[in-house]
């Protein structure tokens, strides 16, 4: 889309019903995890000061904000996970070094050797995938592994498609959205961190809700990533094909996904009570509780990224007003006109 460098937008409240918290752990795993970086990730990178800058990002810490209740040990998998699967993500649209070198290392989870030796993120992937086994009953790993081979699946049928340069209509790309960003290969982590093991019959009965967080973390984002895909010339983002497929300006189509992104949040919280008043077992309310602060936790986080917003990135607390995009960065500035109630959420 036609896209000038200062471009400006005016982002309208968000609801914030879920709730937001943050593991009060944090502080450990953030050093424990910056060591675990600097001791797996170093070959991804070109050198010491390329790793500290991701490092400093602290992209990671993403694990601290979705996963507020599960036990330290899980949470230092969660937060580790991220860093190496936020490289993964960025090898599908970049040609740096540390991207190149994420993606051929991740070719397929199936077999007792789940990553193909070679890769400059083999020994960081053997770590993982070993505590992580260690940590989870055989139920919980073989569900894992599953969610772990229908994210690389899709993430390798979603860089076809930028491969092609096309870009999907926006409801096809959302669906898309929904199983490229790894939340189920997470929500089996955050089971295990609880405690939980769900059978299958309670996973059917919470299916609809996940859908609804699936749903509410893809359209959050693909609006706050916009500035970082946009400058990386990744077309494969909802404002983008918004403007493709039907024209629409960025501040019309940030309108849009702000009122999808509340009326996800409305029916995920409404398909929870409905559940707690008709299920009677304890692990379902405690998974759709985690649920909601998974929702709640990735929107917060999305304010306060370095990672989609710029390395210096120190969040203002602005949560509506202007948004200046920049090659570098984003400004939260809290001015603007407030805006009429947008009701218009059909994808």
């Amino acid at each position: 889309m036609p896209f000038s460098d200062g471009e400006s937008f005016v982002l309208p409240v968000l609801s914030t019903r879920a709730p937001v918290r943050v593991h009060p752990d944090l502080p450990t795993l953030e050093h424990l995890s910056a060591q675990w970086a600097r001791r797996f990730l170093a070959p991804a990178f070109k050198d010491a000061g390329d790793l500290d800058a991701y490092i400093r990002q602290q992209s990671g810490l993403w694990g601290c904000y979705i996963a507020p209740t599960v036990d330290v040990e899980t949470a230092a998998l969660i937060v580790e996970w991220t860093y190496v699967l936020f490289l993964v993500d960025d090898a599908l649209i970049t040609s740096d070094t540390a991207g190149a070198t994420a993606a051929p290392a991740a070719l397929s989870v199936r077999g007792s050797h789940p990553f193909p030796a070679g890769g400059r993120l083999e020994e960081s992937f053997g770590d993982l995938w070993d505590r992580t086994r260690r940590s989870l009953n055989p139920v919980l790993f073989n569900r894992l592994q599953q969610a772990m081979q229908l994210y690389l699946d899709n993430a390798g049928s979603e860089n076809g498609v930028r491969a092609l340069c096309r870009v999907p209509p926006p409801a096809e790309l959302l669906r898309r959205r929904m199983r490229t960003l790894a939340i189920e290969f997470y929500l089996v982590l955050i089971e295990a961190g609880l405690g939980l093991c769900l059978s299958a019959a309670s996973l059917a009965d919470v299916a609809r809700a996940t859908e609804y967080a699936l749903e509410h973390i893809a359209l959050t984002n693909d609006l706050f990533s916009f500035r970082k895909e946009r400058y990386e010339h990744d077309d494969l983002n909802l404002i983008a094909a918004y403007h493709h497929h039907h024209g629409w300006s960025l501040q019309r189509t940030v309108n849009h996904l702000c009122a999808a992104i509340d009326h996800a949040e409305h029916q995920l919280l409404a398909t929870c009570d409905d559940l707690l008043n008709t299920c009677d077992r304890a692990a379902v309310g405690a998974y759709l509780d985690a649920l909601c602060h998974l929702v709640g936790g990735n929107q917060h986080w999305n304010y306060i990224a370095a990672r989609y917003h710029g390395e210096h990135h120190r969040w203002n607390g602005v949560r509506s007003g202007t948004i200046t995009l920049y090659r570098d960065r984003t400004v939260f500035a809290a001015t603007g006109p407030a805006l009429p109630p947008i009701n218009e959420v059909t994808l």
